[in-house]
């Protein structure tokens, strides 16, 4: 956890899709930023939000006291490029469609959770105006860094794809595809052939999602690690594996019965041929920077969330 001094001057606003609530709170939340004297940033999926916004600031007249419009449209992938902080209200899902823009430069990112689990989006919506206040009074936040990873598909030496990730990278099997395999090699070094429904690889931060479910360790988001977790395996000596974030993974497609997909965050996917080989390592430009809010820390969190260490 870091603590550091932010100029703020204009906030980027992501709202989950057809989200009401997150709607209505995050007009809420833009009008309390105005009334600061700063500049909002909405992404142009929201424009039906804007024009809530625009309705409440007749209401009460604001308007009338700015010489200027301070509400900004951009489209979402400006948003980084656009904003000094970017605030999502949603589930982590609409977190990570945000943090994967992270491309070319970071910004702090302040998640509230309008979902369920709420890993990413931990600031709780009965929190954000104090969150927000602190925040715009100079008060330093509390910034976790978060690794990301850049995955690289080739296929016969030509680049077919290239993302960042966030969670995890995971290869897997299609709906009735037979048992994959999947040949894995760190720093040029074979390690093993992993016969499964398929293989997904971890940060820190997705510890706690696919990879968990699958078996894999928690990891601390400090740690410098990455979780190889196999799905299904056909072997029961086919354990998860933890290996340095400085180390480059390479996955080769070895048997592919049928279909076969690559998956980063769960979001973006593409189909897999044999022999493909998928490349994985540290994202070295720059961090994804969490706003964590300083009343809960990462145990917390995961007695909160995962009911850790709990009995049944």
């Amino acid at each position: 956890m870091l603590a550091g001094t932010m100029v703020i001057r204009r906030i980027g606003f992501i709202i989950k899709h057809h989200h009401v609530e997150a709607a209505q709170l995050a007009a809420e939340v833009a009008q309390y930023v105005l009334s600061e004297g700063k500049t909002v940033v909405f992404a142009s999926e929201s424009r039906s939000v804007v024009k809530l916004l625009e309705t409440q600031l007749k209401q009460d007249g604001a308007q009338k006291r700015q010489a200027k419009p301070r509400v900004e449209v951009v489209e979402k992938d400006r948003m980084p490029s656009r904003a000094d902080l970017i605030v999502v209200f949603g589930g982590d899902g609409t977190y990570l469609s945000v943090a994967r823009l992270m491309r070319t430069h970071s910004v702090p990112v302040m998640g509230v959770n309008m979902g369920q689990l709420g890993f990413l989006t931990e600031i709780k919506r009965t929190e954000v105006f104090e969150m927000m206040q602190s925040l715009l009074r100079g008060k330093p936040p509390v910034i976790s860094e978060r690794s990301l990873l850049e995955v690289t598909l080739r296929r016969k030496n030509k680049v077919i794809f290239q993302g960042p990730v966030v969670n995890d990278a995971v290869i897997s099997k299609g709906a009735i595809a037979r048992i994959i395999g999947i040949q894995i090699a760190i720093n040029k070094q074979y390690v093993n052939t992993v016969r499964a429904d398929g293989l997904i690889v971890s940060t820190p931060t997705g510890s706690t999602a696919y990879s968990l479910a699958a078996g894999g360790p928690i990891l601390t988001p400090d740690l410098p690690a990455l979780v190889l977790a196999p799905i299904c395996p056909h072997s029961l000596t086919q354990r998860p594996l933890v290996v340095s974030d400085s180390a480059e993974i390479e996955l080769t497609l070895t048997q592919r019965p049928g279909h076969v997909l690559l998956t980063l965050d769960g979001q973006d996917a593409v189909d897999l041929r044999e022999d493909d080989c998928v490349t994985i390592r540290r994202f070295k430009r720059h961090s994804l920077k969490l706003i964590s809010t300083p009343s809960r820390d990462y145990f917390s969190l995961l007695r909160e969330k995962l009911k850790f260490g709990m009995r049944d």
